[in-house]
């Protein structure tokens, strides 16, 4: 067993299409992509997984996951059966206009085991995404029983910052606290992809970027040696951050998790020793120079140096 790894959590990229194309969208790049996850790979990793691990949570989200919302029910068919006790799901919920099909995959959903739903509404998703056919899902959820249902919103700098896109995400949610569906805490926008595009005046970059903080400081990543949560990619990948790991269709999980060492990549142990600076002087002596002056975060600079390393070692193969 990896000493790297201690997991607690499963999240699952269930596809990269999306009924979506959002402004402040950190993966646009990606959502033309067709296919999901294969349902059938997915549940022998969360049965292998919990196992092995004490898994107590497990995330579908995508893309918009709910259009293939079979693979969604299954994964949580089998996290329930294998006692995962938190069952999330976030989606947009815009993945049909037809009640009937609207209130069926409600329905599986619950009886799935579904326990948390994410329904992502804010200003960016409503300029795309109908509100009608999300509130007919909301309450359509509701009505079958799902024992978790928060709206989930994205904020521009933050929840308190007053701005145009903000006031108008506070509005929306005003219409589903009026149906007794509750605010979670959201998220604040990351600077990437769609979100440099198109709200590139809220990400000014400092005069000088902090490259010195530690790899797992910031919001939403951990230290590549202490690894808690295993992210799979519709392609079946392992996605640790920036790095893949493995792959589930050519490989056992758990074989996967036993190999993780990150010190046996010299990019991987770079970062982790010495943090992106040494990462960035590791690849100069690799003959990669990158420019970073589009980079609004470390966490930008090392996925923009992990992504040049990965390409020339493509290229060289």
């Amino acid at each position: 067993m990896s000493q790297y790894m201690n997991l607690n959590r499963i999240e699952f990229v269930i596809t990269d299409a999306c009924s979506g194309r959002c402004k402040h969208c950190s993966n646009a790049e990606r959502l033309d992509k067709n296919g999901s996850v294969d349902a059938d790979a997915a549940v022998i990793a969360v049965k292998k997984l919990a196992k092995r691990f004490a898994i107590d949570s497990i995330m579908t989200f995508g893309g918009e996951p709910l259009l293939f919302a079979d693979t969604v029910c299954k994964i949580h068919a089998a996290a329930r059966d294998c006692g995962i006790s938190k069952r999330q799901l976030i989606t947009n919920g815009f993945f049909s206009k037809d009640n009937q099909k609207i209130d069926d995959v409600a329905k599986a959903l619950c009886v799935s085991g579904v326990n948390d739903v994410l329904l992502s509404v804010d200003v960016f998703h409503q300029e795309f995404i109908p509100l009608e056919p999300v509130m007919q899902f909301a309450k359509a959820l509701l009505r079958h029983n799902v024992p978790s249902l928060r709206v989930h919103p994205a904020w521009v700098v933050n929840e308190e910052n007053e701005n145009p896109y903000n006031t108008e995400t506070r509005r929306l949610l005003k219409l589903f606290e009026d149906m007794s569906i509750r605010a979670s805490d959201g998220n604040n926008i990351f600077p990437s992809g769609n979100a440099l595009k198109y709200l590139s005046e809220y990400f000014a970059p400092s005069e000088k970027l902090d490259l010195s903080v530690l790899c797992g400081s910031a919001p939403y990543t951990s230290r590549l040696d202490e690894i808690d949560c295993i992210n799979i990619s519709p392609n079946g990948n392992i996605e640790e951050c920036s790095i893949t790991i493995g792959n589930i269709y050519t490989d056992d999980v758990l074989d996967i998790v036993d190999r993780y060492d990150p010190y046996s990549n010299p990019a991987w142990s770079a970062v982790l020793n010495g943090g992106v600076i040494e990462l960035l002087q590791y690849a100069q002596t690799q003959g990669i120079t990158v420019d970073i002056t589009d980079c609004r975060s470390a966490c930008g600079v090392c996925r923009k140096v992990m992504a040049a390393l990965k390409a020339r070692a493509k290229r060289k193969h």
